[in-house]
C-alpha cells in the first residue's frame, strides 16, 4: 500500500464531484480515453499533438503524471487530495482502475476512491513532511506502512463509544477544574496569584 499526492480539482464544482461522487482525476480532460496507455511517451506524444509548443521537461513531468495516474496507482493505494477552496486534505483508498468518463469539463479521466478523512493542510504538511505548494501534480509520499494502515482500520462500534465516553469525561473533569480555578481567580486580588491561576489555566488548555 503507497499513499501518493494529487493536486487535481478545478472549480468548486469540480470538488464537490470528487467528493460526492468517490473520484479521484488528474485533469488532462482535453485528451481522449488513456485505457490503452503503456507508457510515458505515449502520453508525451498525445501532449506534444496537442501543444506543439510546450519544452521538452514540462510535457515530460506531465506526461509522468499522467502515466502514474493511469498505470502505476494500485487499487489498494492511498490518496491525498489537497482541496483548493477548503483548508483541508481529503484521504482515501483507490477502489477502481482507470476509467474514461466525463463528469464535468475538467473531469473526463478518473480512478474510483473511497473518502475515508480530512486533514488540516498545515497539519499534513507537518505529519508528511510535504509541501502542498510545490508545483508537483502527482507524487508519491514517503510514509511509514505501519501508519498508512491506520487509515484503513475500521473500529468497532463498541470501541467508539468507549471512547467517546472517556472524551466526555475528560471534559467534565476539565470543566470542573477551570470552573475552580475561576472561582479562586475571581476572589484574589493578589496580582502574583491571579498570574499563577492564569498560568495553570493556559497549561490545561494546551495539555487539551
Amino acid at each position: 500500500m503507497k499513499l501518493w499526492l494529487i493536486k487535481a480539482a478545478g472549480t468548486l464544482e469540480d470538488e464537490e464531484i470528487i467528493m460526492e461522487d468517490g473520484v479521484i482525476t488528474i485533469g488532462g480532460a482535453e485528451f481522449p480515453d488513456l485505457s490503452s496507455i503503456k507508457n510515458e511517451e505515449q502520453v508525451k506524444k498525445l501532449i506534444l499533438e496537442k501543444y506543439p509548443g510546450m519544452r521538452g521537461e514540462r510535457s515530460g513531468t506531465w506526461a509522468g503524471d499522467i502515466c502514474s495516474f493511469v498505470t502505476k496507482i494500485k487499487k489498494g493505494d492511498l490518496v491525498a487530495v489537497p482541496l483548493k477552496t477548503r483548508n483541508e486534505v481529503l484521504i482515501g483508498k483507490v477502489t477502481g482502475n482507470y476509467e474514461y468518463r466525463h463528469l464535468s469539463d475538467f473531469i473526463n479521466h478518473i480512478r474510483r476512491a473511497r473518502w475515508l478523512k480530512t486533514f488540516p493542510k498545515g497539519a499534513f504538511e507537518e505529519e508528511y513532511d510535504v509541501d502542498l505548494n510545490s508545483p508537483e501534480s502527482l507524487f508519491l509520499i514517503k510514509a511509514d506502512p505501519e501508519k498508512l494502515s491506520g487509515f484503513t482500520e475500521t473500529k468497532s462500534l463498541g470501541a467508539l463509544v468507549e471512547e467517546l465516553s472517556f472524551a466526555l469525561e475528560d471534559m467534565d473533569l476539565m470543566r470542573g477544574r477551570m470552573l475552580e480555578l475561576v472561582y479562586r481567580l475571581a476572589e484574589t486580588e493578589e496580582i502574583p496569584e491571579v498570574r499563577k491561576i492564569a498560568a495553570e489555566m493556559e497549561k490545561m488548555l494546551r495539555e487539551k
